[in-house]
């Protein structure tokens, strides 16, 4: 059986769970969810995608004052020893993650015409990509690399139950958040949204808007990052097709 590939911009293929199972509790004590949110964070961090040799989608982005564009995408991902490494590829740039268990991600972006890629650490994360909303540290859902991890409490999203993860890095960046909230669902540890801050104040909505199944799994169609502060919108469309045979 296949692993399920959890949210943001990858399939998404959540695989039937035993929900008949009694869910535990979430801890009423702070160290209590802490251990719950540390040990949740790390078993998000060392899922691993099915290789993908190629995924075609696009980004369509609406600006702040009503301008659209859309931005041919396509996704890769593959195994490289204990890593794996995922490509996003536009005409606008090329991202590349490399993930490896128990290091933290290391994300080297190529600029159009560029030979090789630059690596990208620190503020750099929070550099755009291809004229979205989307940082490069977003794509590498970057927040599950943070220290401080807490689970807060439980609550429905898109019908599903679902644990709320609270992340917070150590130092907060330029640029960057001050803690990001995630929906994460109980039994598949799909994530179905995420909430990013500033202060107080949340600054984008990711969340998934639609999906399709193939096979006996549902495959993520389409997912939406709202910017709160500019209103811009960008929607990544997926070019879902049935396996071959």
């Amino acid at each position: 059986m296949k692993r399920f590939i959890f949210f943001l911009i990858i399939t998404s293929m959540v695989q039937a769970a035993d929900k008949g199972k009694p869910l535990p509790p979430v801890p009423a004590d702070v160290a209590g969810q802490k251990t719950m949110g540390v040990a949740l964070a790390e078993s998000l961090r060392g899922m691993r995608l099915v290789n993908q040799e190629e995924i075609k989608g696009n980004l369509r982005i609406r600006k702040p004052r009503g301008k659209r564009e859309n931005v041919p995408v396509t996704f890769r991902a593959k195994a490289d020893g204990a890593a794996q490494v995922e490509i996003f590829e536009t005409a606008k740039g090329t991202l590349q993650i490399r993930k490896t268990p128990n290091k933290p991600n290391e994300y080297f972006f190529k600029a159009p015409g560029a030979k090789v890629g630059k690596k990208m650490e620190g503020e750099q994360l929070n550099q755009i990509f291809a004229g979205s909303d989307f940082t490069l540290g977003d794509l590498g859902l970057e927040f599950l690399q943070w220290p401080n991890q807490q689970v807060i409490g439980r609550a429905s999203r898109l019908r599903e139950t679902c644990n709320i993860l609270l992340s917070k890095p150590a130092k907060v960046l330029p640029g960057g958040y001050s803690h990001v909230k995630c929906w994460v669902e109980i039994h598949n540890r799909a994530l179905l949204c995420v909430e990013a801050y500033r202060g107080e104040k949340r600054v984008k909505l990711f969340q998934a808007k639609s999906f399709k199944k193939f096979e006996g799994e549902w495959q993520l169609r389409e997912l939406e990052l709202r910017n709160d502060v500019t209103d811009a919108r960008t929607q990544i469309q997926f070019d879902l097709r049935a396996p071959r045979k």
